[in-house]
């Protein structure tokens, strides 16, 4: 949630659609799993269909689609760092 102090700044720019999905499970994780998460996006010999599906069998339903926008720094994410 934006300060007072953000909105009245003029570079301020409001979030734009939903938060990603990938960026709120890696808050939720622990760190070992962030770590092999990370390092599972970062391998481009990992399929983003079996990420997702790992994520699902661990509980965490994230469609290959999410995991996919998420590598190519497409999401909101990657608009708010």
């Amino acid at each position: 949630m934006a300060s007072l102090t953000d909105l009245a700044n003029p570079e301020y720019r409001a979030p734009v659609g939903p938060e990603c999905t990938m960026g709120i499970l890696l808050k939720e994780l622990d760190k070992k799993t962030v770590d092999t998460l990370n390092a599972a996006m970062t391998n481009p010999h990992a399929p983003s269909t079996k990420i997702s599906q790992a994520l699902t069998d661990l509980g965490h339903r994230v469609s290959a689609h999410v995991i996919q926008r998420h590598r190519r720094g497409e999401c909101r994410c990657a608009r708010e760092s």
